[in-house]
């Protein structure tokens, strides 16, 4: 499975789930790591108070969706994970840190490997270097598929 920005989160925080076995690895460009790290950081950016505005929206999430933000936590599931994940991220990524990436590779439990980007902003490393981006992408999928 692949997934850029929201959708390498979802992924990821799939990754700590048990999974159908054709799922063979993950890639994961440019994702956060959890919903509350991302709004409370662009609560900062836009100049919101955090709390107590990130507390309510987390409550009404609760309450209508059945999780808050902190639950959202693909840092929490990749600890969980036995996939082989490939984690992708520009070093001038204005909406995910660059940071995220270390958290994320760090806390994953799984066979791993990571792609940075150099000059890439969010969800373009494969448009700065696609070269890059595409042989890396088919060399980790290459190790783990087999025909």
């Amino acid at each position: 499975v692949h997934g850029v920005s929201m959708g390498a989160a979802t992924v990821l925080m799939a990754s700590g789930e048990v999974l159908p076995k054709n799922v063979k690895a993950v890639i994961a460009d440019c994702g956060y790591t959890s919903e509350w790290d991302e709004f409370r950081l662009e609560a900062k950016n836009l100049h919101i108070p955090w709390f107590p505005v990130l507390n309510a929206a987390s409550v009404l999430s609760k309450l209508r969706d059945g999780y808050d933000f902190k639950q959202a936590s693909a840092l929490e599931q990749v600890k969980k994970s036995s996939i082989p994940t490939l984690f992708i991220h520009g070093t001038e990524d204005e909406l995910v840190p660059y940071c995220m990436l270390d958290e994320l590779y760090t806390a994953a439990n799984c066979e791993k490997e990571r792609l940075t980007v150099k000059g890439a902003g969010h969800a373009l490393s494969s448009s700065v270097a696609p070269e890059l981006y595409w042989n890396t992408v088919e060399n980790f999928i290459a190790k783990y598929i087999t025909e």
